[in-house]
């Protein structure tokens, strides 16, 4: 006897965005960000990990270094996330005017 457990697949996470400035980046390579801090424009904390193609077909790439100098001189960044269940994964990061 076969037995089939069938189910329409998960929807994906709806992609949302939030701006802010930069309080952490965990990166191991100078080239890789593993994980990082938002506080967002309205003072709340978001923790975000890195999607495996963060920032893919993104012109100016968000580099640990690059996303430091934003971290130091408290300028902005916009990034584009999903929540895939209370993890926060973030998809891009890129630069905004104040």
């Amino acid at each position: 006897m076969l037995v089939c457990a069938c189910s329409a697949p998960a929807s994906a996470a709806p992609v949302q965005t939030a701006r802010g400035v930069l309080l952490d980046v965990e990166a191991p390579s100078i080239q890789k960000v593993d994980s990082f801090t938002l506080r967002t424009d309205d003072g709340q904390e978001m923790h975000f990990v890195t999607a495996p193609n963060f920032n893919a077909g993104i012109s100016h790439l968000m580099t640990p270094g690059h996303m430091r100098q934003h971290m130091a001189l408290a300028d902005p960044v916009e990034v584009t996330y999903r929540d895939d269940s209370g993890t926060l994964v973030a998809l891009t990061a890129i630069d905004v005017s104040q």
